[in-house]
């Protein structure tokens, strides 16, 4: 029980818990960073979710599209109670993509995010918990990059994620023939690993990119992982690397004294150029 609670703690700190908001200051923070690089809001609904996302250039055809994915955000409220809104304190996929000078880019909040309350009781709580990784959330992701990609034309995805969002975006990526890249931040891409690892409860209603190594074998991916992160260490991304067919188009690249949340916004531009 103690591991246990250990281990929710690291992730209430992971997520910026120290910081006491309202839901309404994480809103401003998160329009702030958007719109202070030009980001325009728009609401999209999917076949099970409103999500929320930012973007600018989707206009501008046959460039490359950079589509960045939120983290499980505020998933935890005390050290054994589920958040009654996922909101993020630290929206740190916002962050990345708000430091990136590509032309094209979008990013996807996950589902129960950034919702008004009457919106948020239509959304349960398995979405931010043991459903998290669900066919659900994979598939309405997937029809808001599929709307993207119609609109800009374009023939070309980069998938950038942030913890469980790089989980996400491996998923995605395996279901799709127009990434050109994958690249994860501080993520778990092997679950079932983790939950053991830590001694929690497993994601029982999730998908694990495991089951796709087929088509994730043939990805060119660069994985990201905080040489401190004890929320999602090294461990968790090499056993998902050790069951990969191919090796030859995949990255690990260990970030010297990051943690889970420190520091990659401010060392983000110098680490794309890293992968590129």
């Amino acid at each position: 029980m103690f591991r246990v609670l250990f281990i929710l703690t690291l992730l209430i700190y992971a997520i910026g818990c120290t910081n006491i908001q309202t839901i309404d200051e994480r809103y401003t923070i998160v329009h702030t960073i958007a719109s202070e690089a030009n980001l325009s809001l728009e609401k999209r609904t999917s076949s099970d979710f409103f999500l929320t996302t930012y973007h600018k250039g989707l206009n501008i055809s046959d460039k490359n599209l950079m589509i960045y994915i939120e983290g499980d955000g505020s998933a935890w409220d005390k050290k054994n109670r589920l958040s009654k809104n996922p909101t993020p304190k630290n929206p740190l996929a916002l962050k990345l993509a708000a430091k990136d000078s590509a032309d094209s880019i979008l990013y996807i909040a996950r589902p129960c995010m950034y919702l008004k309350q009457e919106q948020l009781q239509d959304c349960p709580e398995k979405f931010w918990s043991s459903h998290r990784y669900s066919e659900e959330v994979i598939s309405s992701i997937n029809q808001v990059i599929n709307s993207a990609v119609e609109l800009s034309s374009t023939k070309s995805l980069t998938l950038v994620g942030y913890s469980g969002g790089g989980t996400i975006a491996t998923l995605i990526a395996a279901r799709r023939n127009d990434v050109s890249s994958l690249v994860t931040v501080a993520s778990n891409l092997d679950h079932k690993f983790w939950t053991e690892l830590h001694g929690i409860s497993p994601l029982t209603g999730s998908l694990n990119p495991l089951n796709y190594i087929d088509s994730l074998s043939m990805i060119e991916q660069t994985h990201f992982v905080g040489e401190k992160d004890k929320i999602v260490p090294k461990i968790v991304v090499e056993s998902y690397l050790s069951k990969l067919l191919f090796k030859d188009k995949i990255t690990i690249n260990i970030i010297k004294d990051f943690n889970h949340s420190c520091c990659w916004e401010k060392a983000w531009p110098s680490l794309l150029n890293t992968k590129q």
